[in-house]
């Protein structure tokens, strides 16, 4: 699970939550279903004309996607099995490569690349099948990370719709007496606070996150390409190893997501 994300979440609510209680208030009153139905449907819907339906529905796919990865695929442990790769390569030939491939826990995205070496694909053909695989990810995870951004752009603006539609129900009964007018007033601004809130701490967070992890995956990938593109050409696999390595700035896990 991404503690992160539901830990960052978790301290943006407590600092709103915190804030409201020690000024005395009561939570309460931060509590409206009608505005809640206004931010929710009307976010959802307006995402669903924007994009489709089909891209809509993906949402809970994300969701859960984002918080619970895939199992982690650590840098080391890539370039660790590019290099000997390289080094079976050399010293037995690219054929000596099948079965170490389509052993478990090797990445599909660097078995196919390995079984296009072994057919006698030629470099250009390699690398064009490989980046043509990645730009098809990175489209996949764009629509992914553009449906959060999307939502976020639309929640403030149906707040306001519900505070405008609120403060007309409002208005509309200002000749019946004064008693209630402050109350419904700041129920009226409740829909502002639920898509404003919505935005900053649900959705655009999300996209951010999402995007993050898609980038972390595609650099991944890129590197297998270098991989397997070092390998057909028959790379020293000590400067294979120093050339993969030039893509890490440090090392740590690079989850694979798959969203």
């Amino acid at each position: 699970m991404d503690v992160g994300i539901l830990g960052g979440m978790a301290i943006g609510l407590a600092a709103i939550v915190g804030s409201v209680l020690l000024d005395g208030g009561d939570l309460r009153a931060f509590w409206n279903l009608p505005a809640f139905l206004i931010i929710c449907g009307g976010t959802v819907g307006a995402t669903m004309v924007t994009t489709s339906f089909k891209d809509t529905l993906r949402l809970p796919r994300l969701v859960k996607m984002a918080l619970f990865p895939r199992e982690s695929l650590m840098p080391d442990e890539v370039i660790a099995t590019l290099v000997d790769f390289a080094q079976t390569a050399r010293k037995e030939g690219v054929l000596a490569l099948q079965n170490r491939a389509a052993a478990v826990g090797v990445d599909p995205f660097l078995v196919k690349g390995i079984d296009l070496v072994i057919d006698g694909a030629d470099e250009t053909i390699v690398r064009e099948i490989m980046q043509t695989e990645i730009h098809s990810m990175r489209s996949r995870h764009t629509k992914g990370i553009e449906i959060f951004g999307i939502m976020g752009g639309y929640a403030p603006t149906m707040g306001i719709i519900g505070t405008v539609m609120g403060l007309v129900h409002v208005l509309s009964k200002l000749g019946e007496g004064t008693d209630s007018l402050g109350r419904g007033i700041a129920i009226a601004f409740l829909a502002t606070f639920y898509g404003i809130f919505s935005a900053n701490v649900l959705f655009l967070p999300m996209s951010g996150n999402l995007k993050g992890k898609s980038e972390e995956e595609i650099q991944m990938r890129e590197v297998m390409m270098e991989g397997v593109l070092g390998i057909q050409s028959g790379l020293n696999p000590h400067l294979l190893e120093q050339k993969l390595r030039s893509y890490f700035s440090s090392t740590g896990a690079v989850k694979g997501y798959g969203f």
